[in-house]
């Protein structure tokens, strides 16, 4: 793809339809399913058909495109540092986009970055499913998936469930009488790494009692003795440490608050940096497969 404009055959490759039925539908001919008809208009406009400016920027050297859900969690602001870096090493630049969570605006995220001419794009993605690997698809760039992987793109990170399986384990190892599992993301169906990192803690605490978590309003401030709360990231770490009393909380991500303000915290870490390395080496043509990181446990 040549331009950021989405043509019909493209529309026809993610709707998985002849280009003449794009057609027929785009112009509002008969002879065409109204459920399918319906499908390819969506597309159309979700991917931007007929939004084209014709004209856009020569593209600029050396740019390497971001996108990332907000600056709240501290990791997304670690790793867009370690990626600033590596780049600033080789001679290169980011350009940082954040989604908010908003999967229309991703897809504009997206648009944009390649529109500037970035080299690539490192992708911390809310879309998912088969429709937006066809859309990514059609893409000449190199794009990375981080945080949540995206089938269709080589993934740099950590394995979530063996994490969060290792983390239970360790948490089980005290024998807690009481194990919560705090999770406000289990809420999201696109949360593709809050629910592996779920499936993980299924796997490791088996046939033991637990109860799950959503709302911080339903965390108690007070708990028996030997209650455990898991917590699927540091953030939502802090807002139980915070309210909860005589608890053991654990997290994920290890984000720099904890050891800086000597909060009894354990948390799953991983290395920003080798991440922000491996995704950029991605992009340079250095690796093509995806990179699995390695985890531990930090306990504070």
């Amino acid at each position: 793809m040549k331009h950021l404009k989405i043509s019909t055959s493209e529309i026809a490759k993610i709707c998985n339809v002849s280009q003449g039925t794009v057609d027929r539908a785009l112009n509002n001919r008969a002879d065409i399913k109204a459920e399918t008809k319906q499908k390819i208009l969506e597309v159309a406009r979700q991917y931007g058909y007929r939004e084209y400016v014709s004209t856009r920027p020569e593209r600029i050297v050396g740019q390497i495109g971001v996108i990332v859900f907000n600056l709240n969690n501290e990791y997304f602001s670690e790793l867009i540092t370690e990626v600033e870096y590596v780049l600033r090493e080789e001679g290169l630049g980011a350009t940082v986009m954040m989604s908010h969570f908003d999967k229309q605006y991703e897809i504009e995220c997206i648009r944009n970055l390649y529109n500037m001419g970035v080299k690539g794009i490192i992708l911390c993605s809310v879309n998912s499913g088969a429709e937006f690997d066809n859309y990514l698809k059609l893409f000449d760039i190199p794009i990375v998936a981080v945080g949540n992987q995206v089938q269709s793109l080589p993934y740099v990170g950590i394995d979530d469930f063996e994490a969060m399986k290792d983390m239970t384990a360790k948490v089980l190892s005290d024998n807690p009488q009481n194990i919560i599992y705090f999770s406000p993301a289990l809420c999201y169906a696109d949360a593709i790494a809050q629910r592996r990192r779920y499936e993980g803690f299924l796997s490791a605490v088996g046939d033991r009692k637990y109860s799950v978590v959503t709302d911080i309003e339903d965390i108690k401030e007070s708990y028996p003795e030997k209650t455990a709360v898991i917590c699927s990231n540091d953030y939502y770490a802090l807002r139980v440490y915070f309210k909860a009393q005589n608890v053991k909380v654990v997290g994920f991500d290890n984000i720099g608050a904890i050891g800086k303000y000597k909060m009894s915290i354990d948390s799953v870490g991983y290395s920003a940096a080798e991440i922000a390395r491996g995704a950029v080496d991605i992009i340079n043509g250095r690796r093509k497969d995806s990179i699995i990181v390695k985890h531990y446990i930090a306990e504070h």
